[in-house]
């Protein structure tokens, strides 16, 4: 199995929007991403494949030349089941499931909660506001290069470039 490294913040504190462009800076190193996002309640009926599954199919797939989607009901939100559901990639991004036992990245924001969540196995932090008083390295939201970077040399990704 790839490297596993989660992304994990309260609700709003930018974790989708900073792993956007993370992922960008790991595809210029021709790196194979896959990312398994946890969410809350899923937009499902924004498509017709999601309105196939409403309509109570037990498993959906859209396929286009480039894409396929995938609706499937299960009853868990166990994360080993979906690793193991991952083709091949070189490394693996959760965004949540930050009660699994992966290095994760915490993001923070000042307005949203300054204070880190007190989980095991943070490997950096990135925030807007000084977290100097931490051991782990701490990157601010528009150092997404610096951060790749770190991910690489840290997870021992093997890069094509």
């Amino acid at each position: 199995m790839p490297p596993v490294v989660s992304f994990v913040g309260r609700h709003n504190s930018g974790k989708t929007t900073l792993l956007t462009e993370v992922i960008k800076q790991l595809k210029q190193q021709d790196l194979t991403i896959a990312v398994i996002k946890h969410a809350q309640h899923l937009d499902i009926d924004a498509n017709d494949a999601g309105r196939l599954y409403s309509a109570g199919a037990d498993q959906v797939m859209a396929a286009s030349s480039h894409t396929l989607i995938q609706y499937q009901r299960q009853e868990s939100e166990d994360l080993i089941f979906l690793l193991n559901k991952v083709g091949p990639a070189d490394l693996i991004i959760t965004e949540g499931f930050k009660q699994y036992h992966y290095p994760k990245i915490e993001v923070l924001r000042k307005d949203i909660d300054p204070n880190p969540l007190r989980l095991d196995n943070i490997i950096a932090r990135v925030s807007d506001f000084d977290l100097s008083s931490y051991s782990e390295p701490v990157f601010s939201f528009e150092q997404t290069v610096e951060l790749s970077r770190f991910l690489i040399k840290i997870l021992g990704l093997k890069t094509n470039i």
